[in-house]
């Protein structure tokens, strides 16, 4: 932590926003909205073709998570459709949702801090059907970054290592 040299306080600095995924995701969500939903959908769709192929998934068939990225303003509604392929719209009815800052989801995603402690401390969020939510919170906890596409993989592995150097 820095802290002012004159004060000994800590000094309140803007959070730096971790390299690789931002501009992606920042990108995405200015997408026209039918765009928008196919890109999400394809990049879903490829990042989990494991879990879907071992269907993981099938918890989520007839039903629909909202995940909520608060600091982006994006809502993403996630669904499983008839041919085991994950389905994002931009809108919807959610059974259940998992909310909070893009850099609490990376923070999940890379492992990098237990999803119950982001939820104890309140950087994310389920509402709705807290049983489908946890369902969806264990599964992302779960995934292994080594099976996810390379690219991915890459950007996940890179942003564990920026967070870890910064102690976020």
């Amino acid at each position: 932590m820095l802290v002012n040299p004159i004060t000994q306080q800590p000094l309140a600095l803007p959070l730096p926003q971790p390299n690789l995924i931002t501009p992606g995701l920042k990108a995405i969500t200015q997408l026209p909205q039918g765009l928008q939903a196919q890109v999400l959908t394809k990049l879903m769709n490829t990042a989990f073709a494991v879990p879907l192929a071992e269907e993981e998934f099938d918890f989520l068939a007839g039903r629909t998570i909202r995940i909520g990225l608060r600091d982006l303003n994006a809502n993403w509604f996630v669904s499983l459709n008839e041919d085991n392929q994950l389905l994002v719209r931009l809108s919807g009815e959610e059974d259940a949702s998992i909310e909070g800052d893009w850099l609490a989801f990376l923070k999940m995603a890379t492992h990098y801090c237990d999803p119950d402690t982001l939820f104890f401390q309140r950087q994310l969020s389920i509402s709705g059907d807290t049983e489908l939510g946890l369902h969806v919170k264990n599964l992302l906890d779960s995934l292994e970054i080594d099976t996810l596409p390379k690219p991915l993989a890459r950007s996940l592995t890179l942003s564990h290592h920026y967070l870890t150097k910064l102690a976020l």
